[in-house]
């Protein structure tokens, strides 16, 4: 009598443990990408900015990239709708499909445009010329004691 009750406990939490991960795990990663495209479009307007043809730029990362700076955005923003659709949309498997597939591409889009972005930047200036600029920063505020 008593292995009856226990199995039948098991199996509910087993059907229980089921359910969450058929329907929690495949979420995680829409999740996820929402999480992050919000995050980078705050931050990035956080971010110093300079006008460029009437609109502000980041001069940390984008800075004389405005077209790289305005494609990342619009991917963000693209990555952002597709998950949230995504997510809204559960009952038709199909459709949910495709989000996902749309908001994934658009997230990995934007993230190669930082990573160029980046990488222009890291190349803009060569390294020794980078390493005066430093030197001369910090002999300005050199605290003698």
């Amino acid at each position: 009598m008593e292995s009856a009750i226990l199995m039948k406990e098991y199996d509910s939490c087993f059907l229980e443990m089921r359910h969450l991960v058929t329907k929690i795990l495949p979420s995680f990663h829409i999740m996820s990408i929402i999480y992050t495209s919000c995050t980078l479009g705050t931050m990035f307007m956080l971010l110093p900015h300079e006008q460029v043809d009437g609109s502000p730029v980041p001069t940390l990362v984008f800075k004389d990239q405005p077209t790289a700076f305005h494609a990342f955005l619009i991917s963000i923003m693209f990555s952002f709708t597709g998950a949230l659709t995504a997510l809204l949309i559960q009952h038709r498997p199909r459709i949910e499909r495709f989000c996902r597939v749309y908001a994934t591409a658009s997230m990995l889009s934007a993230l190669a445009i930082l990573l160029y972005a980046t990488a222009l930047c890291g190349f803009r200036h060569p390294p020794h010329l980078a390493e005066q600029k430093i030197k001369t920063r910090m002999k300005k505020f050199t605290i003698y004691w």
